[in-house]
């Protein structure tokens, strides 16, 4: 018994002993612990100090001081109130951590610093690690600045809005090499009035920033102001007539002049050398000449997908025209023209209705330069079609056209015959292989060639009655469905007619004479694809419509 009770009377006299009010982790009043096990600190504690000033040195009293440790947020648990000196001290702060003062004052600047708290004093306990903030100095923020803005033109830029930022607005000096702190005062947006004035409140004023920012050996100032105003439509007819501005303004410069004129940015491109052209477009044989760029399937768009316009230049308002029309020029499509606020950029959305797959459409651009009254004209062509589901090459349609002699409804020698497939074909130097059939036997082998576009003067009477009403680009046709060849010479009397009633009229297209030349000589389909060389084609021939 006597055993047991050795053992138990020390912890009773633990439970009972020295109490640890200061939360340092060591019992009050223990200087020579023989055991670290036993009393070791586990929360050693430190403090974090300075003392906050104006920028003309003088003692900032009843300051807020507030501080952040790690994810402890806890409002009002580590903050106090500088006395009429300015200092202050948070006690009981986690030794070792990195903390976020706050530092803040009605009137002035707010200042934001970061710390390490000492973990370590040199002796145990620890309750002494010090992390000094030094110096604070707050900028007033008491005064007004203001800025008078003119468009690049020397016109008040009435409406423009503006945002200043004061940098710094506030310094810590005198602290340790641990210590960083940053300070800036952002005003509210202010809008220019008639005179094109601009004024912000609640600022530090260039005396206070200069004090703040200027080295004592008066070299480079650090201190400035920062503005930023965005681009202004002066007269508000939805262009933009001047550019913003975005730049940093020396506090001392502004000290000195007691004002400054700004003068915005021209607007994009308005003036100069600079030229009005389409920049950018969804449809690149509008905007650039070469082959690449002329080709179908750089050229597609899906149905309904709208022609996307981007201009150097805004464009000068209603000044756009725009025309669809299809591959002959003769009717215009109906097209829906939006613009954005500012007039670069447009969307043009031809109807569903009437673009349809595969086939080619022309369309012609002129506009108005807001800026420099400059015209321009743009020409170019697009191929209806999703570039994810290609459509196999079919023969559509064959016909001809009656010539002055010879009966009526039936192809006769010297007659042109045209035929149509479902979609563009590119051209190539290969020569396209198809024959005339009459029941089995091969009546005629013609050499088909691709249509030449409208206001061509040949073949002749082949597309007779086809001239453009639409001034469309014909020196980029470079597509098409349509082929044509004339069936022999009216002088050519072992050609027989052929009746296009009779089932036995027929017109076949073989690409196999392909299969041994270059790959290059291939004809090509809308969607980029080669036509296979096992690709043949037929189709009843059909008289003209009446």
């Amino acid at each position: 018994m006597k055993k047991h009770w050795a053992v138990v009377l020390p912890l009773l006299v633990l439970a009972c002993g020295p109490k640890d009010e200061n939360g340092d982790g060591i019992a009050d009043g223990i200087r020579d612990p023989d055991s670290v096990s036993v009393v070791a600190p586990a929360n050693p504690k430190g403090t974090v100090s300075g003392q906050v000033l104006d920028t003309a040195m003088q003692p900032l009293a009843d300051a807020s001081v507030r501080l952040t440790i790690g994810s402890d947020t806890t409002e009002g648990k580590y903050g106090v109130q500088t006395d009429g000196l300015g200092n202050f001290m948070i006690k009981n702060v986690p030794a070792g951590s990195t903390v976020l003062a706050t530092i803040s004052k009605q009137g002035y600047a707010t200042l934001r610093a970061s710390a390490i708290v000492p973990s370590s004093a040199g002796n145990i306990p620890i309750n002494d690690g010090n992390a000094s903030l030094g110096l604070v100095m707050l900028a007033k923020t008491q005064s007004e600045v203001s800025f008078t803005l003119l468009t690049d033109k020397g016109q008040p830029a009435v409406g423009a809005q503006a945002f200043l930022e004061a940098y710094p607005a506030g310094l810590i000096a005198a602290a340790g090499t641990t210590v960083q702190a940053t300070s800036t005062v952002t005003a509210a947006p202010a809008v220019a009035d008639q005179m094109g004035v601009v004024k912000f409140n609640n600022m530090p004023s260039p005396s206070e920033l200069t004090r703040i920012g200027t080295p004592p050996s008066g070299n480079t100032s650090t201190a400035y102001y920062r503005l930023w105003v965005d681009p202004v439509d002066v007269n508000g007819d939805g262009i933009i007539d001047s550019g913003g501005y975005a730049a940093p303004i020396d506090a001392s410069v502004l000290l000195k002049s007691g004002s400054q004129l700004i003068t915005l940015n021209p607007a994009k491109n308005n003036g100069g050398a600079n030229t009005f052209t389409l920049l950018a477009t969804n449809v690149p044989s509008l905007q650039l000449s070469s082959a690449e760029a002329k080709k179908p399937l750089r050229n597609l768009l899906r149905p309904g997908e709208p022609i996307y316009l981007g201009f150097s230049q805004p464009v000068a308002r209603d000044s756009l025209v725009a025309v669809l029309t299809g591959e002959q020029g003769q009717t215009a499509i109906e097209l829906t023209v939006k613009s954005n606020d500012t007039g670069d950029a447009y969307m043009l959305t031809p109807s569903v209705t009437n673009t349809l797959e595969g086939q080619e459409y022309n369309l012609i651009l002129r506009a108005t330069s807001a800026y420099s009254g400059a015209v321009q004209t743009w020409k170019g062509y697009f191929v209806s079609g999703d570039v994810k589901t290609p459509r196999p090459l079919q023969l559509e349609s064959v016909t001809f056209k009656d010539g002055t002699t010879g009966t009526v409804g039936v192809l006769d020698p010297g007659e042109c015959v045209i035929l149509t497939f479902n979609q563009v074909v590119t051209t190539t130097a290969a020569q396209l292989d198809a024959f005339l059939l009459s029941g089995m036997d091969k009546v005629y082998k013609p050499l088909p060639a691709p249509y030449p576009g409208p206001n061509s003067t040949t073949p002749g009477t082949c597309f007779a009655g086809e001239a453009v009403k639409i001034p469309i680009d014909t020196a980029s046709f470079v597509a098409t469905p349509r082929f044509y060849f004339t069936y022999g010479t009216p002088a050519d009397t072992t050609l027989p007619p052929i009746n296009p009633n009779t089932p036995t009229a027929r017109l076949r297209v073989d690409f196999s004479s392909f299969q041994k030349v270059d790959f290059a000589q291939y004809y090509e389909t809308a969607w980029g694809a080669p036509v296979l060389s096992t690709t043949v084609l037929e189709k009843a021939i059909t008289p003209p419509a009446r």
